[in-house]
Protein backbone atom coordinates (compact mmCIF):
# COMPACT_ATOMS: atom_id res chain seq x y z
CA UNK A 1 0.00 0.00 0.00
CA UNK A 2 3.04 2.48 1.19
CA UNK A 3 4.42 1.65 -2.62
CA UNK A 4 1.31 2.39 -4.28
CA UNK A 5 0.97 5.69 -2.69
CA UNK A 6 4.46 6.15 -3.69
CA UNK A 7 3.98 5.44 -7.21
CA UNK A 8 1.01 8.17 -7.32
CA UNK A 9 2.78 10.94 -5.09
CA UNK A 10 5.67 10.88 -8.07
CA UNK A 11 3.35 10.58 -10.44
CA UNK A 12 1.72 14.12 -9.36
CA UNK A 13 4.89 15.65 -9.08
CA UNK A 14 5.98 14.50 -12.67
CA UNK A 15 2.77 16.08 -13.67
CA UNK A 16 3.32 18.78 -12.21
CA UNK A 17 7.00 19.04 -13.63
CA UNK A 18 5.15 18.77 -17.07
CA UNK A 19 2.59 21.33 -16.91
CA UNK A 20 5.26 23.84 -15.30
CA UNK A 21 7.35 22.93 -18.37
CA UNK A 22 4.51 23.50 -20.76
CA UNK A 23 4.00 26.93 -19.48
CA UNK A 24 7.28 28.09 -19.59
CA UNK A 25 8.44 26.81 -23.21
CA UNK A 26 4.46 28.01 -24.40
CA UNK A 27 5.43 31.43 -23.39
CA UNK A 28 9.10 31.40 -24.50
CA UNK A 29 8.82 30.02 -27.97
CA UNK A 30 6.39 32.50 -28.46
CA UNK A 31 8.79 35.24 -27.25
CA UNK A 32 12.32 33.83 -28.58
CA UNK A 33 11.73 30.94 -30.75
CA UNK A 34 15.27 30.13 -31.63
CA UNK A 35 16.56 30.16 -27.93
CA UNK A 36 13.73 28.48 -26.75
CA UNK A 37 14.17 25.52 -29.45
CA UNK A 38 18.02 25.21 -28.63
CA UNK A 39 16.84 24.94 -24.59
CA UNK A 40 14.66 22.26 -25.95
CA UNK A 41 16.87 20.34 -27.73
CA UNK A 42 19.50 20.83 -24.84
CA UNK A 43 16.65 19.46 -23.00
CA UNK A 44 15.54 16.32 -25.32
CA UNK A 45 19.16 15.59 -25.62
CA UNK A 46 19.58 15.19 -21.40
CA UNK A 47 18.33 11.96 -19.88
CA UNK A 48 16.25 11.45 -16.55
CA UNK A 49 17.64 8.40 -13.91
CA UNK A 50 15.10 6.35 -13.20
CA UNK A 51 13.99 6.93 -9.69
CA UNK A 52 11.65 4.43 -10.14
CA UNK A 53 11.14 2.44 -6.28
CA UNK A 54 9.11 -0.46 -7.15
CA UNK A 55 9.48 -3.94 -5.34
CA UNK A 56 9.69 -5.33 -8.98
CA UNK A 57 12.28 -2.81 -10.07
CA UNK A 58 14.63 -2.71 -7.49
CA UNK A 59 14.72 -6.49 -7.48
CA UNK A 60 15.73 -6.81 -10.98
CA UNK A 61 17.88 -3.99 -10.61
CA UNK A 62 19.93 -6.27 -7.49
CA UNK A 63 19.92 -9.20 -9.47
CA UNK A 64 21.76 -7.09 -12.79
CA UNK A 65 23.78 -5.67 -10.67
CA UNK A 66 24.96 -8.99 -9.60
CA UNK A 67 25.39 -10.08 -12.54
CA UNK A 68 26.85 -7.34 -14.58
CA UNK A 69 29.62 -7.14 -11.15
CA UNK A 70 30.99 -10.43 -13.06
CA UNK A 71 32.08 -8.80 -16.21
CA UNK A 72 34.83 -7.12 -17.41
CA UNK A 73 34.14 -3.35 -17.47
CA UNK A 74 35.76 -0.89 -19.94
CA UNK A 75 35.70 2.54 -19.56
CA UNK A 76 36.48 3.39 -23.46
CA UNK A 77 37.03 7.51 -24.13
CA UNK A 78 35.24 9.18 -27.17
CA UNK A 79 34.81 12.49 -28.51
CA UNK A 80 32.14 13.11 -25.39
CA UNK A 81 33.53 11.29 -22.43
CA UNK A 82 33.77 7.54 -21.89
CA UNK A 83 31.53 5.17 -22.37
CA UNK A 84 31.22 2.08 -20.24
CA UNK A 85 30.72 -1.24 -22.07
CA UNK A 86 30.69 -4.62 -20.01
CA UNK A 87 32.58 -7.61 -21.46
CA UNK A 88 30.94 -11.56 -20.91
CA UNK A 89 32.55 -14.52 -21.97
CA UNK A 90 30.68 -17.71 -21.81
CA UNK A 91 31.99 -20.75 -20.40
CA UNK A 92 31.44 -22.98 -23.47
CA UNK A 93 31.91 -21.68 -26.90
CA UNK A 94 28.64 -23.63 -28.17
CA UNK A 95 27.75 -24.24 -31.47
CA UNK A 96 28.01 -20.65 -32.23
CA UNK A 97 31.50 -20.59 -32.14
CA UNK A 98 32.98 -20.01 -35.64
CA UNK A 99 36.59 -21.89 -36.18
CA UNK A 100 39.24 -19.89 -36.72
CA UNK A 101 43.21 -20.47 -38.56
CA UNK A 102 44.72 -22.04 -35.42
CA UNK A 103 41.90 -24.34 -34.85
CA UNK A 104 41.12 -23.16 -31.30
CA UNK A 105 37.21 -21.52 -31.47
CA UNK A 106 36.11 -17.48 -31.06
CA UNK A 107 32.49 -17.09 -29.54
CA UNK A 108 30.57 -14.86 -31.82
CA UNK A 109 29.82 -11.68 -30.25
CA UNK A 110 26.52 -10.26 -29.59
CA UNK A 111 26.08 -6.55 -28.61
CA UNK A 112 23.54 -5.11 -26.62
CA UNK A 113 22.15 -1.76 -27.11
CA UNK A 114 19.56 -0.66 -24.73
CA UNK A 115 16.55 2.50 -25.32
CA UNK A 116 16.41 6.21 -24.09
CA UNK A 117 16.64 6.51 -19.88
CA UNK A 118 17.35 2.98 -19.79
CA UNK A 119 20.98 1.07 -18.84
CA UNK A 120 22.45 -2.01 -20.14
CA UNK A 121 21.64 -3.11 -16.65
CA UNK A 122 18.01 -3.38 -17.64
CA UNK A 123 18.90 -5.51 -20.47
CA UNK A 124 20.42 -8.30 -18.29
CA UNK A 125 17.38 -10.66 -18.98
CA UNK A 126 19.58 -11.41 -22.00
CA UNK A 127 22.89 -12.17 -21.23
CA UNK A 128 22.96 -15.38 -19.49
CA UNK A 129 20.54 -17.22 -22.38
CA UNK A 130 22.58 -16.05 -24.78
CA UNK A 131 25.97 -16.88 -22.86
CA UNK A 132 24.52 -20.07 -22.38
CA UNK A 133 24.02 -20.48 -26.60
CA UNK A 134 27.55 -19.76 -26.41
CA UNK A 135 28.02 -16.05 -27.87
CA UNK A 136 30.29 -13.37 -25.97
CA UNK A 137 28.30 -10.73 -25.06
CA UNK A 138 28.85 -6.82 -24.63
CA UNK A 139 26.35 -4.61 -23.31
CA UNK A 140 26.70 -0.90 -23.98
CA UNK A 141 25.80 2.34 -21.73
CA UNK A 142 24.93 4.84 -24.39
CA UNK A 143 26.61 8.33 -23.59
CA UNK A 144 24.50 10.35 -20.75
CA UNK A 145 23.13 6.53 -19.61
CA UNK A 146 24.00 4.04 -16.86
CA UNK A 147 27.63 4.18 -15.61
CA UNK A 148 28.43 6.06 -18.73
CA UNK A 149 30.21 9.40 -18.21
CA UNK A 150 27.91 12.52 -19.05
CA UNK A 151 24.44 13.63 -19.21
CA UNK A 152 23.82 14.40 -23.13
CA UNK A 153 22.53 12.09 -25.66
CA UNK A 154 21.48 12.14 -29.44
CA UNK A 155 22.29 9.97 -32.16
CA UNK A 156 25.42 11.29 -33.69
CA UNK A 157 26.91 11.18 -29.85
CA UNK A 158 25.68 7.59 -29.80
CA UNK A 159 27.15 6.52 -33.47
CA UNK A 160 30.60 8.08 -31.86
CA UNK A 161 30.39 5.72 -29.13
CA UNK A 162 29.41 2.55 -31.30
CA UNK A 163 32.92 3.14 -33.31
CA UNK A 164 34.55 3.60 -29.94
CA UNK A 165 33.72 -0.02 -28.74
CA UNK A 166 34.09 -1.66 -31.82
CA UNK A 167 37.62 0.34 -32.01
CA UNK A 168 38.86 -1.02 -28.93
CA UNK A 169 36.94 -4.35 -28.12
CA UNK A 170 36.06 -5.34 -32.20
CA UNK A 171 33.38 -5.35 -34.23
CA UNK A 172 29.45 -7.03 -33.26
CA UNK A 173 28.90 -10.14 -35.19
CA UNK A 174 25.09 -9.54 -34.64
CA UNK A 175 23.24 -6.77 -32.68
CA UNK A 176 20.47 -6.63 -30.27
CA UNK A 177 18.43 -3.04 -29.14
CA UNK A 178 15.68 -1.93 -27.73
CA UNK A 179 13.61 1.63 -28.40
CA UNK A 180 16.11 4.23 -29.27
CA UNK A 181 18.91 1.97 -29.48
CA UNK A 182 17.63 0.88 -33.00
CA UNK A 183 17.95 4.13 -33.77
CA UNK A 184 21.61 4.24 -33.28
CA UNK A 185 22.10 1.23 -34.68
CA UNK A 186 20.11 1.81 -37.65
CA UNK A 187 22.48 4.87 -38.24
CA UNK A 188 25.36 3.21 -37.50
CA UNK A 189 24.92 0.26 -39.72
CA UNK A 190 24.10 2.40 -42.25
CA UNK A 191 27.08 4.64 -42.15
CA UNK A 192 24.80 8.03 -42.34
CA UNK A 193 27.16 9.96 -40.92
CA UNK A 194 30.42 11.20 -42.55
CA UNK A 195 33.27 10.64 -41.95
CA UNK A 196 31.96 6.52 -40.76
CA UNK A 197 31.55 3.76 -43.01
CA UNK A 198 28.67 1.57 -43.33
CA UNK A 199 28.84 -1.91 -40.53
CA UNK A 200 28.21 -5.15 -42.02
CA UNK A 201 26.66 -7.85 -39.25
CA UNK A 202 24.87 -10.97 -39.75
CA UNK A 203 21.92 -10.50 -37.51
CA UNK A 204 20.04 -7.84 -36.21
CA UNK A 205 17.24 -8.18 -33.32
CA UNK A 206 15.81 -4.94 -33.09
CA UNK A 207 12.96 -4.80 -29.91
CA UNK A 208 10.49 -1.98 -30.04
CA UNK A 209 12.71 0.39 -32.26
CA UNK A 210 11.38 3.90 -33.35
CA UNK A 211 11.02 4.80 -37.02
CA UNK A 212 10.46 8.29 -37.90
CA UNK A 213 12.65 10.80 -35.57
CA UNK A 214 10.09 13.84 -37.72
CA UNK A 215 8.01 12.23 -35.51
CA UNK A 216 9.81 11.54 -32.21
CA UNK A 217 10.98 15.50 -32.14
CA UNK A 218 7.46 16.79 -33.29
CA UNK A 219 5.97 14.59 -30.54
CA UNK A 220 8.12 16.11 -27.94
CA UNK A 221 7.46 19.68 -28.76
CA UNK A 222 3.98 18.99 -28.63
CA UNK A 223 4.42 17.62 -25.12
CA UNK A 224 6.34 20.69 -24.15
CA UNK A 225 4.51 23.51 -25.58
CA UNK A 226 6.48 24.56 -28.12
CA UNK A 227 5.42 27.01 -31.07
CA UNK A 228 5.72 25.82 -34.90
CA UNK A 229 8.89 28.23 -35.31
CA UNK A 230 10.74 26.62 -32.51
CA UNK A 231 9.88 23.21 -33.59
CA UNK A 232 11.45 23.88 -36.79
CA UNK A 233 14.60 25.01 -34.85
CA UNK A 234 14.47 21.60 -33.13
CA UNK A 235 15.31 20.46 -36.77
CA UNK A 236 17.52 22.81 -37.75
CA UNK A 237 19.77 21.79 -34.45
CA UNK A 238 20.01 18.45 -36.23
CA UNK A 239 21.06 19.23 -39.23
CA UNK A 240 24.15 21.65 -37.85
CA UNK A 241 25.34 18.50 -35.36
CA UNK A 242 25.39 15.90 -38.49
CA UNK A 243 25.15 17.88 -41.66
CA UNK A 244 21.72 15.70 -42.16
CA UNK A 245 17.94 15.97 -42.05
CA UNK A 246 16.24 14.60 -39.63
CA UNK A 247 14.46 12.38 -42.15
CA UNK A 248 17.56 10.84 -42.75
CA UNK A 249 17.85 9.27 -39.62
CA UNK A 250 14.23 7.31 -40.38
CA UNK A 251 15.17 3.57 -39.62
CA UNK A 252 12.94 2.42 -42.59
CA UNK A 253 15.17 3.87 -45.09
CA UNK A 254 18.69 3.77 -43.42
CA UNK A 255 18.01 0.03 -43.38
CA UNK A 256 16.41 -0.98 -46.50
CA UNK A 257 19.44 -2.42 -47.90
CA UNK A 258 20.92 -4.01 -45.28
CA UNK A 259 22.02 -7.25 -46.12
CA UNK A 260 21.94 -8.90 -42.27
CA UNK A 261 19.23 -10.81 -40.96
CA UNK A 262 16.23 -8.46 -39.48
CA UNK A 263 14.43 -9.14 -36.40
CA UNK A 264 11.78 -6.82 -35.26
CA UNK A 265 9.97 -7.62 -31.86
CA UNK A 266 6.98 -5.63 -31.00
CA UNK A 267 3.91 -4.94 -28.94
CA UNK A 268 0.77 -4.00 -30.33
CA UNK A 269 -0.14 -2.31 -27.53
CA UNK A 270 3.54 -0.02 -27.10
CA UNK A 271 2.04 3.41 -26.25
CA UNK A 272 5.69 4.98 -26.22
CA UNK A 273 6.36 3.17 -29.71
CA UNK A 274 3.54 2.52 -32.04
CA UNK A 275 3.80 -0.71 -33.34
CA UNK A 276 3.29 1.43 -37.09
CA UNK A 277 7.12 2.10 -36.33
CA UNK A 278 7.89 -1.34 -36.95
CA UNK A 279 5.43 -2.32 -39.63
CA UNK A 280 7.15 0.42 -41.13
CA UNK A 281 10.76 -0.86 -41.34
CA UNK A 282 9.29 -4.54 -41.92
CA UNK A 283 7.85 -2.95 -45.25
CA UNK A 284 11.21 -1.52 -46.64
CA UNK A 285 13.09 -4.47 -45.97
CA UNK A 286 12.51 -7.73 -47.56
CA UNK A 287 14.89 -9.94 -44.93
CA UNK A 288 12.84 -8.44 -41.84
CA UNK A 289 10.42 -11.03 -40.07
CA UNK A 290 8.13 -8.81 -37.39
CA UNK A 291 7.03 -10.70 -34.40
CA UNK A 292 4.01 -9.15 -32.81
CA UNK A 293 3.66 -9.73 -29.30
CA UNK A 294 0.64 -8.21 -27.32
CA UNK A 295 0.27 -7.01 -23.64
CA UNK A 296 3.69 -6.14 -22.97
CA UNK A 297 3.52 -2.44 -23.96
CA UNK A 298 7.33 -1.31 -24.20
CA UNK A 299 9.10 -1.62 -20.97
CA UNK A 300 8.06 -5.09 -19.73
CA UNK A 301 8.84 -6.65 -23.37
CA UNK A 302 12.40 -7.03 -22.17
CA UNK A 303 11.98 -8.65 -19.50
CA UNK A 304 10.05 -11.06 -20.86
CA UNK A 305 10.92 -14.71 -21.02
CA UNK A 306 9.38 -15.59 -24.37
CA UNK A 307 10.71 -12.52 -26.02
CA UNK A 308 13.95 -13.61 -25.08
CA UNK A 309 13.73 -16.85 -25.99
CA UNK A 310 12.51 -15.52 -29.32
CA UNK A 311 15.83 -13.50 -29.72
CA UNK A 312 17.89 -15.92 -28.66
CA UNK A 313 16.68 -18.53 -31.17
CA UNK A 314 17.13 -15.84 -33.93
CA UNK A 315 20.46 -15.02 -33.30
CA UNK A 316 21.58 -18.82 -32.52
CA UNK A 317 20.14 -20.40 -35.60
CA UNK A 318 22.05 -21.37 -38.29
Amino acid sequence: MFNIELSKERNILDNFILRLIRIVFSFASRIAPKPAGRLAFRLFCTPIKSTSKSPGYLKRKEAATTLFNESTKHSIAYNGGHIAAFEFIPSNAGSSAPSIDNGETEPETVWIVHGWQSQSLLMSHFVNPLLDAGFKVICIDLPGHGQSIGRTFHIPLGVQAMHAVRSELGAPDMILTHSLGGAVCATTLAGTLSPYLPWSVKKVVMISPPNSMVKIFNDFATMIGLSDQSTKMLHTIVNELSGKTTEDFNTDVQLQNLSSDLQLIHAPDDKEVPFSEAEAIAKLNPRAILHPVNGLGHRRIIVDDEVVQLAVEFLKAA
